[in-house]
């Protein structure tokens, strides 16, 4: 490669990287990490578009609106009370400025069996539009068997009990 082709290939890629995630997004994802580092996700509806869903891969289930998407994030997330060794850690996330995806592992913890297990499979892919989250897709693959269906089975309790609790709050559409 002549110097001049490297000059303009390293242009061209440092074009392609301040053109790869609007501000906007930059901020969308700021405001994410700080949801999951403080752990409180009463606030992750501000995140979404009004028309955004949010699919649990592992059993074919999307929740539809902001309403059903907040009632099943606070389901599975905001009642959890995380101690030192049960957080969220993220091990790796990227995005190309359209899509966010975050790679995460934490403790499951079941009280009434004295059980705290990690589950080391999810992966979070977020689409951005207008400054905001439109679809968010989750992949949980734990690695250990026994947690694989017990993961299945919780899961598919999760759209029931967020079905409950969107229809006390008046959403009529789950």
């Amino acid at each position: 490669m002549m110097p001049n082709e490297r000059e303009m290939t390293q242009k061209a890629g440092e074009t392609m990287q301040e053109n790869v995630i609007s501000q906007a997004n930059e901020a969308l994802i700021q405001a994410y990490l700080e949801i999951v580092a403080t752990d409180d996700y009463k606030d992750f509806g501000t995140l979404l578009t009004d028309d955004c869903t949010f699919s649990l891969m592992p059993i074919g289930y999307t929740f539809k609106g902001r309403q059903e998407v907040m009632a099943f994030v606070e389901t599975a997330g905001n009642r959890r009370r995380h101690d030192k060794q049960s957080n969220i850690v993220i091990r790796n996330q990227f995005t190309d400025g359209d899509y966010l995806c975050v790679e995460y592992e934490h403790s499951l913890i079941i009280n009434a069996l004295h059980v705290r297990s990690k589950i080391d499979g999810y992966c979070l892919v977020f689409h951005f539009r207008d400054g905001k989250f439109d679809a968010v897709r989750e992949y949980i693959n734990p690695s250990r068997l026994p947690w694989v269906f017990f993961t299945v089975i919780v899961l598919r309790l999760f759209p029931l009990i967020a079905r409950r609790k969107a229809r006390r709050r008046g959403v009529k559409s789950m």
